[in-house]
């Protein structure tokens, strides 16, 4: 069986312009690399690249899908055959190609090979800088203005400003993009756009991978509609452990790294969201709209707890009625059933309730 070495400029995420950045300017050196490989295990080669990349000056070229697992063999091998690019769990499973053995290397493999690796290109808020070995992230990212830093992309992680200098430029896929997140952002809102991302790239091949991205998502996009319990976040917690252990390839594998952290460094910004259905950045929930019944109004009718699909009204005829915010869905219904104009939005600072039970015009 002859060998084919696929250069795949693939293996980018959503948050990475690396490849697109080695065509077009590094093109000879990534061939120089390519051919060096290719001698040394007597293979052919072929480009594989992203629809509409350019390819001038390349020979044996195919197009393909950009995925997290571009690099995988068995992957590249389905993409050259038209099918989903899928990894293969086993280590010493032999891809096939047109009666050939695939193997895969990166454009920055390519590129190391022919240049040395000495420099490291990462794409830094959507730009590409060459940056030196050994190179502290502190000396490379503008953090004044940064509320968190995600390192890696969908599958990297989310530290904050002053751990920057704790990270130094390494061949490490960590270092392949870095993206500021501003003060003025929402934690829980910029999460939901990352899952969503990290969705969209999951190949769908493991279960847990694909559901888990999905779930991540669904129960994020619930902390905004004030719908996530307290318990959310140690299932997310677990979950994304189960997650790490059970996914195929790394993507699956380091994808929910992020969210753990997203968690443990913000807990106080996702306990407003869930409990207080408040927004810290003003950016969800309406500048922070919570329904409640005031107790100098409410008549103890029981006309909201009627209207209440989701019984999210706790109260008795004669007794003031209270909401229960981990179950409201904020639909609104309470509001119109309620003649005596009791039930209304908050912005802000919460009025004084009852905790209990309270007879009207008791409290």
């Amino acid at each position: 069986m002859e060998k084919l070495l696929v250069v795949s400029a693939l293996k980018d995420d959503c948050y990475q312009k690396n490849a697109a950045h080695f065509l077009e300017r590094h093109l000879e050196d990534v061939k120089s690399g390519a051919e060096k490989f290719a001698q040394m295990s007597g293979a052919k080669i072929l480009f594989l690249l992203p629809e509409g990349a350019k390819a001038e000056g390349l020979d044996n070229v195919r197009y393909g899908i950009c995925t997290p697992t571009g690099d995988n063999p068995y992957s590249c091998a389905q993409q050259l055959k038209g099918n989903l690019p899928r990894p293969m769990i086993q280590d010493d499973y032999i891809a096939e190609y047109d009666e050939n053995e695939v193997n895969v290397i990166t454009v920055e493999s390519a590129y190391w090979l022919a240049k040395g690796t000495d420099i490291k290109h990462i794409t830094v808020n959507g730009e590409v800088k060459e940056i030196a070995m050994g190179t502290k992230l502190n000396e490379v990212v503008d953090a004044a203005d940064a509320k968190a830093v995600l390192v890696g992309g969908l599958k990297g992680r989310l530290i904050l400003p002053e751990q920057l200098g704790e990270y130094e430029v390494s061949t490490d896929f960590l270092y392949d993009s870095v993206d500021v997140i501003p003060k003025s952002a929402c934690i829980v809102d910029t999460l939901i756009k990352h899952l969503g991302n990290t969705w969209n790239y999951s190949c769908g091949k493991c279960v847990v991978c694909r559901e888990g991205t999905l779930q991540f998502k669904t129960i994020c996009e619930e902390m905004v509609a004030g719908k996530a319990k307290p318990a959310d976040i140690d299932l997310l917690k677990e979950v994304g452990e189960l997650i790490k252990e059970g996914s195929y390839c790394p993507y699956g594998q380091n994808w929910p790294q992020a969210v753990i952290d997203a968690i443990t460094l913000f807990a106080d910004e996702f306990d407003a969201h869930i409990k207080r259905k408040t927004c810290p950045a003003n950016v969800c929930f309406q500048k922070g709209a919570t329904y409640v019944i005031l107790p100098d109004k409410c008549t103890g009718c029981t006309d909201c707890i009627d209207e209440c699909d989701e019984m999210a009204i706790e109260g008795k005829k004669g007794f003031i009625h209270m909401i229960d915010q981990d179950m409201c869905e904020s639909c609104g219904k309470c509001v119109e059933a309620c003649d005596e104009e009791a039930i209304v939005i908050v912005e802000g600072k919460m009025p004084k309730l009852p905790k209990k039970l309270t007879r009207v015009g008791k409290f």
